[in-house]
């Protein structure tokens, strides 16, 4: 059972996986997602980061298909999707491990484009204009200093990856990560 909050959320999601926005999520949609995000920062396509992004998206379209297909179509539709996400990552399980944390953690490393091993500023307003998140420079800085846990003036993947899974699990009005993909 999801809260309204998740549902807002999650329904912000899947906007962001339907790539081609026709109302479904299938495989072409997640290949186009890593696409856009390699364009957006940079990141060649061939490299290893690349394919750490592209192979984490498949493994994640795999759970997906596998569990949030109910119809078996290959596509997975917004009721779906929501039913899916809620069983398999609100509570933050096994599930979320497997694939949602290799993949988000694959993603995280391509926007460290210098490869510091930490997101400056700058690189976190990239992220958010790569995932058209429709922030404005204000709200992408106050949000980089609410996921700031330490305060320290740079994002870790950790704080990066807590946010995230806020932003998919969690039901605090007030959590940092709910901001994390845009208004919803």
């Amino acid at each position: 059972m999801t809260n309204d909050l998740l549902d807002r959320k999650l329904a912000r999601a899947f906007t962001h996986l339907d790539a081609d926005r026709s109302g479904v999520i299938d495989a072409d949609d997640i290949i186009a997602l890593g696409s856009r995000l390699l364009t957006a920062l940079a990141e060649p396509a061939g490299s290893p980061k690349a394919e750490l992004v592209m192979g984490g998206l498949a493994d994640f379209w795999q759970d997906l298909f596998t569990e949030l297909d109910i119809d078996r179509d290959g596509k997975v539709t917004p009721e779906e999707y929501k039913q899916g996400m809620t069983r398999l990552y609100a509570q933050g399980g096994p599930a979320y491990d497997r694939s949602f944390r290799p993949m988000m953690r694959a993603i995280l490393t391509i926007v460290d484009t210098d490869g510091d091993g930490f997101i400056s500023p700058q690189e976190f307003h990239r992220a958010q204009e790569a995932f058209d998140t429709r922030l404005s420079p204000a709200d992408t800085e106050a949000l980089f200093r609410r996921i700031d846990a330490n305060g320290d003036g740079c994002l870790t993947v950790d704080e990066l990856l807590d946010a995230v899974r806020e932003y998919y699990t969690g039901t605090d009005e007030d959590a940092p990560g709910n901001l994390l993909f845009g208004e919803f």
